[in-house]
């Protein structure tokens, strides 16, 4: 697995991803897409869990990116 994974491209890249974070997280399934989307900022706890639960494969960094990319064609 290549490093610099957005998380929308880790969900993407295997069926199953997406129950397995909302699971490990508490959260439910459209919680973690709208994060993979970003749509919704993940708190920078949550951010870390996402990180260390895709085996480092998604940063913390790229998960924020997600979300002010999003924003910033809001405004």
């Amino acid at each position: 697995m290549a490093e610099g994974y957005t998380l929308r491209q880790w969900l993407d890249e295997k069926r199953g991803r997406v129950k397995f974070l909302a699971d490990k997280l508490q959260k439910h399934y459209s919680w973690v897409s709208q994060i993979a989307n970003g749509n919704r900022k993940a708190p920078l706890d949550t951010a870390i869990k996402i990180s260390e639960l895709t085996g480092n494969a998604v940063s913390v960094e790229s998960i924020a990116k997600a979300y002010k990319n999003k924003s910033s064609l809001l405004n």
